[in-house]
């Protein structure tokens, strides 16, 4: 039996239909201003949305940049995020960041894998060898480069933020060796990278709005789903899948991005403003971020969670099942470049 195609390229324009409507309804019940820029001397107030919920660290660190942004501004400029996926899901929701609709907005990297292609890199699976390699890549100049070629899209990239390494959970077995992965109805990120991904590993992927993620497990539409550990206990999705496999398959960290539109009405001060808020709140989320998930392992404990860690012989042939992966979605001589300079940081 093959998995629903619960989203496919024809539904897209009626999910970013169901956003704008989303954020046009939300703005008019809490009477904020849309940005614009005017002689009223009103309040400038970003408006940003998130898929985590408000205690989730990326929701947090634009709560923290909402108050530096005032602070520096003393007042004209603020944030209002929208956490919770009250807005929608990330890929419709960063379409209308394109238009100008939304301000702002943090998204996975991979929902930016068909827009701009040197962020792609950041998604292949087992790239990155640690936290501290991840973040000697985003800190550095690589990490800018990536940003900065984000204006041609639209956007401007403001930060990243960590995404942690993704595990698979499942609701039936753990995940032991890669045999384990054969048919697998599992949830993925709704890129074609991740499709083709879990295709290689024998999985069978299905694409699936985040928000309804928990629902199909428990309802065994899906088999098993991925993600990171603080995104596994905050939708309480180990509740419904309880076998927690350990494959570390990509670490690809999370970006804040803002509208092109948006930024191209602001003075280059206040321009300066929001970059500096943004860089500043990076510190606080990596920090809230190592928090969380201190407090994840201690709830997967109590939930009785069956945690399994595959040995370095099951990890090896995971990364060479996917290792086409890097000739299809990154074989550009800019983007093979990118994961030499990658792997050459130490």
């Amino acid at each position: 039996m093959h998995p629903p195609p619960f989203l496919t390229r024809s539904s897209k324009p009626r999910l970013i239909k169901a956003a704008r409507h989303l954020l046009l309804g939300a703005l008019c019940t809490l009477a904020l201003p849309c940005l614009a820029i005017n002689a009223t001397g009103r309040p400038l107030i970003f408006r940003s949305a998130d898929v985590h919920p408000e205690d989730y660290p990326t929701v947090q660190a634009m709560l923290f940049m909402n108050q530096q942004m005032q602070r520096a501004s003393g007042g004209r400029l603020g944030i209002k995020v929208f956490p919770g996926g009250l807005l929608g899901d990330e890929a419709p929701l960063l379409q209308l960041v394109q238009s100008g609709e939304l301000d702002m907005n943090r998204v996975s990297i991979q929902a930016l894998d068909s827009i701009a292609p040197l962020t792609r890199v950041f998604s292949l699976p087992y790239l990155f060898r640690d936290t501290d390699h991840l973040h000697k890549v985003l800190d550095g100049p690589i990490g800018r480069e990536v940003l900065d070629s984000l204006p041609q899209h639209g956007l401007i990239g403001l930060a990243y933020y960590d995404g942690g390494s993704r595990n698979i959970y499942s609701s039936r077995k753990p995940i032991r060796k890669l045999e384990d992965m054969k048919n697998l109805n599992i949830r993925v990120q709704p890129s074609a990278m991740s499709l083709s991904v879990f295709d290689a590993l024998g999985a069978r992927p299905v694409r699936l709005p985040f928000a309804l993620t928990g629902k199909a497990l428990s309802n065994g539409l899906i088999d098993a789903a991925e993600n990171n550990l603080p995104s596994y206990v905050s939708t309480e999705h180990y509740r419904y899948a309880p076998y927690l496999s350990m494959t570390h398959h990509t670490m690809s960290p999370d970006v804040l991005v803002m509208s092109k539109i948006s930024w191209d009405k602001l003075s280059p001060a206040d321009q300066g403003i929001i970059r500096k808020a943004a860089r500043d709140s990076v510190k606080v989320m990596r920090e809230m971020w190592q928090q969380h998930e201190d407090h994840v392992e201690a709830t997967l404990k109590l939930a009785g969670v069956q945690r399994n860690e595959l040995p370095m012989a099951q990890l090896r042939r995971f990364a060479q099942a996917v290792q086409p992966i890097y000739a299809e979605y990154a074989g550009l001589p800019e983007q093979q470049a990118l994961i030499k300079r990658i792997r050459d940081t130490r």
